[in-house]
């Protein structure tokens, strides 16, 4: 019979807030640095610094090469806006250590990091929401004059007719 794969999970904030799901021994946590002073900015610091001392949960730096891989297949989404560099950061580390002889789960309900997770073939699992049942690839466009800027945007208004943008779905794909 072989070993049991060894599963880590890539938390983020949300995630630390419902820290009794990672009550079980063999259980492994990852975050990132900017989400370990994320966490102490929100009054987690006793929560997480107990979990650093009993070994549960590692603060690693994500590479450059997984950052830009993030960067690159968040803005083919449409996502990139979206995501904060916490976010960005999450999604690298889980793309760095899957390539690790263990099961790598992002643990998330921000939507946005499931939708590039996903599209990265990164496992993720919600803890309040039901999660996303499809990548979703967006677009930016201005209901006034049909303007559409490509790919992702930070822009909030119509560069054509100074209208506040819109961000509406131009494809679906479900997920099995």
């Amino acid at each position: 019979m072989q070993p049991k794969q060894p599963v880590i999970f890539v938390i983020d904030t949300s995630a630390l807030y419902h820290q009794q799901q990672f009550a079980a021994e063999d259980i492994q946590l990852a975050t990132t640095p900017i989400v370990e002073k994320e966490m102490h900015q929100k009054g987690l610091k006793e929560s997480l610094d107990l979990l650093i001392v009993t070994n549960k949960l590692r603060i690693i730096e994500p590479t450059p090469h997984s950052l830009e891989k993030v960067k690159i297949t968040a803005e083919e989404l449409g996502d990139l806006p979206s995501l904060s560099e916490p976010d960005q950061q999450l999604l690298a580390l889980a793309v760095d250590l899957s390539t690790q002889d263990c099961r790598v789960v992002l643990v998330t309900d921000d939507y946005a990091i499931q939708n590039v997770a996903q599209q990265l073939g990164v496992e993720f699992k919600s803890i309040s929401t039901s999660g996303i049942r499809e990548i979703i690839n967006w677009e930016t466009y201005c209901k006034a004059c049909g303007h559409k800027e490509p790919g992702s945007t930070t822009e909030t208004t119509c560069p054509v007719c100074g209208t506040t943008l819109k961000r509406r779905a131009i494809h679906k794909k479900h997920i099995d």
